[in-house]
């Protein structure tokens, strides 16, 4: 199944890419606020004992990269969704 999500675009950009068998997802937050919502979904995979399941990467004026392995992409999605970071998330 395929998940389909929306986001308020005057927030948050969100690309999202397939490397290898991990999705890369390129972030970018127009509201500085926005940045410890997404803290709480690094926190969320720090705190379990996966050390791979995602890769998170800060880069400058609010840029952030998170490589999410491909079994935990839903995860990740939910957690987004969780933290009002997307509006909508749906399977197709």
């Amino acid at each position: 199944m395929k998940v389909e999500y929306t986001y308020d675009k005057k927030l948050i950009e969100l690309n999202e890419t397939t490397n290898g068998n991990d999705i890369e997802f390129f972030i970018t937050l127009f509201d500085s606020e926005l940045k410890k919502k997404l803290m709480k979904v690094r926190q969320y995979f720090d705190d379990n004992r996966v050390l791979t399941d995602i890769h998170y990467y800060i880069h400058p004026n609010n840029n952030y990269q998170v490589i999410v392995r491909n079994d935990f992409y839903n995860e990740f999605i939910i957690q987004l969704f969780r933290q009002q970071l997307l509006k909508e998330i749906k399977w197709a």
